[in-house]
């Protein structure tokens, strides 16, 4: 089962900033990024037969990219990150295969500031995952 931890371990190996995190961290560094839980509503992937017929896991995630004081930097940074996430597949991390992610927004969208003008942005995805045998 592929766990928040592993997406963050992904995604700090591409160096693209000074810090990636997941959950609440209290003193962000320019430049890092966050992992958090995806909340939405529906139902859980259970195919017709049960859930021993299941070949593939999904993760949702909201990625908050917490940049630097110029929102062109920012987006540059969102922009990237986005790109490698829409083009990714078959990529192992910590011993599971993402097979691919299924971007549920068009582009990084623009969340404002922080309280000390840090410009972010927010990417959510779907990472799906190969199924781990029971």
């Amino acid at each position: 089962m592929m766990l928040l931890s592993d997406i963050r371990d992904y995604i700090a190996g591409l160096d693209m900033a000074e810090q990636c995190y997941m959950g609440k961290l209290d003193a962000k560094k320019d430049n890092s990024i966050g992992c958090y839980h995806l909340r939405r509503s529906g139902s859980s992937h259970i195919p017709l037969g049960g859930r021993s017929n299941a070949t593939y896991d999904i993760l949702p995630v909201s990625i908050l990219i917490h940049g630097s004081r110029y929102a062109v930097e920012t987006e540059r940074m969102a922009h990237k990150l986005y790109q490698v996430l829409r083009d990714l597949e078959n990529e192992t991390v910590n011993n599971q295969t993402i097979k691919f992610c299924r971007m549920l927004v068009p582009e990084p969208q623009d969340v404002g500031t922080d309280d000390n003008g840090i410009y972010e942005m927010v990417i959510e995805t779907e990472f799906y995952t190969e199924k781990e045998e029971e």
